[in-house]
């Protein structure tokens, strides 16, 4: 569920959030960090157009090619498959249970589906056997029932497959055992898995002042996103304002954060305010779609001052364009072939689309 288990997570850990700005030395984030300006830039808010096909319960989407997939909290079937050239559903798996081809709690984290051999591929995490079952969609519609094309091992909630191989994970790993006489450790790491050989990325080289026991988890969860075909990943984060790009086709690695806020080498306080920032995205080969909070609280009241917005951004990290989106949504996903984005409302259970706020 994108974000889900990251948001649980946080807000079990956050509290109540606020930065104080205090410079940018580097002493505290190890790779560059350029300033961009997208706060206020989107204007009026958009209307979303509901679809007709919104299944109960829906907690996720995800697009790959002609079809939809949605996942629902139907144990008879926890994935609803849906052909967007029929506006119609073609097939329901994934059901709840114990069996190879079943799942006992499933989540899309990995927000990876892949076409390979020319069929569509939907990598889905099973808790709580902190596992990853890769579904093969194509052949599931064919035979009419489930079909599991093998497993990988779960090494953070937050993690992608490099070349759409599960033995190449990217991930953001938490420490087991956090050693608490060292009052700058990190509470996770980047680690590129290969073959279950572990190689750190090293992105941060010691906790953000004022980021306690408490708080330390704060300014670094998120929500990884893997570009359609490259090897270049995005890392949204939730508790402060920036994105972390890795480039591992270039082996370049950058972030972005707006323009006079926070950054790791300032001073996270706590406050009575609850700030969100980015907690999901949809992707195509040009755009990195990013749902974005400049208000407060994405969990709080369903009001027409609480809506997020879409930030468009290129592979580079470069500000393109955005609109503010006059529903409450969860989730997005791009359709290429329409060029439109899908935008999923739980509250409301009903998925909408909108037109690509770069072209509309």
């Amino acid at each position: 569920m994108r974000t889900e288990f990251a948001k649980l997570f946080l807000s079990a850990s956050i509290g109540l959030s606020l930065f104080s700005c205090s410079g940018n030395s580097g002493e505290y984030i190890s790779i560059p960090v350029k300033d961009v300006d997208y706060l206020g830039k989107c204007g009026p808010a958009v209307s979303g157009t509901p679809v007709s096909w919104s299944p109960l319960g829906c907690s996720d989407i995800a697009i790959k090619d002609s079809l939809c997939m949605i996942i629902t909290s139907d144990p008879a079937g926890m994935l609803e498959v849906v052909s967007l050239n029929s506006n119609s559903v073609i097939g329901k798996f994934c059901t709840r249970g114990r069996a190879g081809n079943e799942f006992n709690h499933m989540a899309d984290n990995m927000n990876q589906p892949y076409v390979k051999d020319g069929d569509i591929f939907y990598p889905l995490m099973n808790f709580p056997n902190m596992e990853i079952k890769v579904v093969n969609v194509s052949e599931s519609l064919r035979k009419g029932a489930t079909v599991i094309d093998g497993k990988a091992e779960l090494y953070g909630y937050e993690c992608c497959f490099l070349d759409n191989d599960r033995n190449r994970q990217f991930a953001v790993v938490e420490l087991e055992e956090p050693d608490e006489e060292i009052g700058d450790q990190v509470p996770q790491k980047y680690m590129l898995i290969e073959n279950g050989v572990e190689n750190e990325i090293k992105v941060f080289p010691k906790r953000m002042k004022g980021a306690d026991d408490r708080l330390m988890v704060a300014p670094y969860g998120g929500a990884m996103f893997k570009h359609p075909r490259r090897n270049i990943v995005a890392h949204l984060l939730m508790g402060i304002d920036h994105i972390i790009f890795f480039d591992f086709e270039n082996n370049r690695h950058f972030a972005i954060h707006q323009k006079g806020t926070v950054t790791y080498d300032d001073e996270y306080q706590k406050t009575e305010l609850d700030e969100m920032f980015f907690t999901d995205a949809a992707l195509s080969d040009d755009y990195l779609f990013a749902l974005y909070w400049n208000e407060g609280n994405e969990w709080g009241v369903n009001s027409q001052d609480n809506r997020p917005e879409i930030l468009v951004f290129d592979w580079k990290g470069n500000f393109l364009g955005g609109c503010r989106l006059a529903e409450h949504i969860a989730s997005i996903e791009y359709d290429a072939a329409r060029d439109v984005i899908y935008g999923l409302s739980r509250s409301t259970e009903t998925i909408y689309t909108y037109p690509n706020p770069v072209k509309r």
